[in-house]
Parts: C-alpha cells; structure tokens; sequence
C-alpha cells in the first residue's frame, strides 16, 4: 500500500529544491540534485563534504530518509538549506564547463558575481538588497541607492546639527523603501 506523503520544495536560483527537516527541525535539502544539475561528480562531491570536518560541520550535513519517486524511503545526504550558497561557491565553474555542462557553469558565474557583489554590499553599507526580489526594480534601486548615500555622507559630517538634517532626509528615502530607519542615539540626544 502506498502512502501518500507531501513534500515541501521552493524554487532557490532558478532550482526546485525538495525541504526535509533534520533531527534538530532545520531546513535542509539532499545535495545530490544540487551536484547533478551541475553536473559535476556525485561521489566526488559526497566524499569531499564527508571527509572535511570542517565543510561537514559548516553545512550541516546530515543523513536524512526520504521518499523517492518509487515511494521507497531511503537515506539522502543533505546540507542545510541555509547552507546551500555556500556550497554552490564551493564549486568551479572552470570544472563544470570541462564537463561538459556549459549552461550551469555560465549559471554558478553569473550567481558567485551576484553573491560576491551582495556579500560586498553587506559589508561596506551594512545592508544588501536583491532587485530580483522587487515590485519596481529600477525605482527601488535608485532609492536604495539612495539611502546608501546619504548614510555614506552623514557618515562624514562632523556637525550634529548637519547629522540631524540629514536623519530627516535618510527617513523619507527609507520610507519610500518601506524601511524603518532609526537615527543613531547619539545623534538624537543633546
């Protein structure tokens, strides 16, 4: 007798991932079909993540049963799905299009520019933003851009009268974002 069972999946990068839960309640997803559309070595990839102690306790490999396309339960190396970048940054590009698989190695560049370029912004203004993920891309880039400015040139005012005026400014950009902007305390008290 077949049960039927539902299975959770979102659409990460352009990938439909299946979700599971680990035996700690995180998000995880099996590897395996990760490491196909990439088209790289299946057993390659499960050997280097299991034989890292360091890769293996970073992306949280687990062993998680699943059902498959037979209905069957079986054991699935996953990774958390917090996790999944990171291990997609571990990949060549260079390595996936000697295997043929030009298509997925025009993809992984296209995205470790876009993570890089995230990671960076992160870093130098505190804060990154996806216009994929935007009603009106091109308005909403303009107006975090924006933002970023101005907190940029508060950033090097020495006045906190100048400081003050620009607070305002910063706000209603924010809001135009839907973003609330909290001036510094500092800069808030006399």
């Amino acid at each position: 007798m077949r049960t039927n069972t539902i299975v959770v999946s979102i659409n990460y990068s352009g990938m439909q991932l299946p979700i599971v839960k680990n035996e700690f309640g995180d998000d995880c997803t099996p590897l395996k079909p990760i490491v196909d559309l990439l088209g790289i070595q299946w057993e390659r990839q499960r050997k280097r993540i299991n034989e890292s102690a360091h890769l293996s306790k970073f992306l949280g490999v687990c062993t998680v049963r699943m059902y498959c396309a037979s209905g069957q339960k079986r054991e699935k190396t996953c990774i958390l799905l917090s996790r999944v970048a990171a291990f997609i940054m571990s990949i060549n590009p260079d390595r996936v299009r000697a295997n043929g698989n030009v298509d997925a190695a025009d993809f992984l560049e296209e995205k470790l520019k876009e993570w890089a370029d995230a990671l960076h912004d992160y870093e130098e203004l505190g804060v990154a933003f996806n216009m994929a993920h935007s009603r009106n891309q091109e308005a909403a880039g303009r107006q975090f851009m924006r933002v970023a400015k101005l907190l940029k040139i508060k950033s090097q005012l020495p006045e906190l009268s100048e400081r003050r005026l620009m607070d305002s400014m910063i706000t209603k950009a924010a809001d135009g974002l839907g973003i609330a902007y909290q001036p510094d305390l500092l800069d808030t008290q006399d």
